[in-house]
């Protein structure tokens, strides 16, 4: 079984207190994996601790919590080459669709459309390499950035170094 991290490992890795932990937890912004026991320390998988370091950078950079919450649920690194969550604002294409919520055929591309007042958030996670790329791209009004790989280290760093919390 993998090594599991406590409240302590898992706040010292997102460089968090304990109490905004405890209330993205309580407002459902960070959901644990495993509902807690009762009269038992709660214990954290490495994947949670890399999401809540991921969340704690995007809400930092001024993300909204909610959109932060929901662009941090399926990370995935690669092997090759740091990884980058990237999110973005920019249009949303509108594509007609058939009554069944298909795209019709040959309806083209679509239309582009953004509303200042709500922009919408969009995110991917990207290669270190194809950053340049996606910053050049006319559509991206603005993004955010978080290298996972980072976010990785500091927290096998928070789990060599941080003891096990008092009892």
């Amino acid at each position: 079984m993998a090594e599991r991290l406590n409240v302590h490992q898992m706040c010292k890795a997102a460089s968090v207190t304990r109490t905004q932990f405890n209330q993205w937890i309580a407002r459902g912004y960070f959901v644990p994996e495993e509902e807690p026991v009762s009269g038992k320390p709660r214990s954290f998988s490495f994947k949670e601790a890399v999401a809540l370091g991921t969340f704690a950078e995007l809400v930092r950079l001024g993300i909204p919590h909610d959109v932060a919450a929901q662009h941090c649920r399926n990370l995935h690194g690669f092997r090759d080459e740091a990884a980058l969550l990237m999110i973005y604002q920019g249009p949303v294409e509108l594509i007609p669709t058939s009554e069944r919520g298909s795209v019709l055929p040959g309806s083209g591309s679509g239309m582009k459309f953004y509303d200042p007042d709500h922009p919408p958030f969009g995110s991917e996670i990207i290669r270190l390499s194809q950053l340049a790329a996606h910053a050049a791209n006319r559509d991206v009004r603005s993004l955010a950035v978080v290298n996972l790989d980072h976010v990785e280290e500091r927290v096998k760093a928070a789990l060599k170094a941080a003891p096990a919390e008092p009892q």
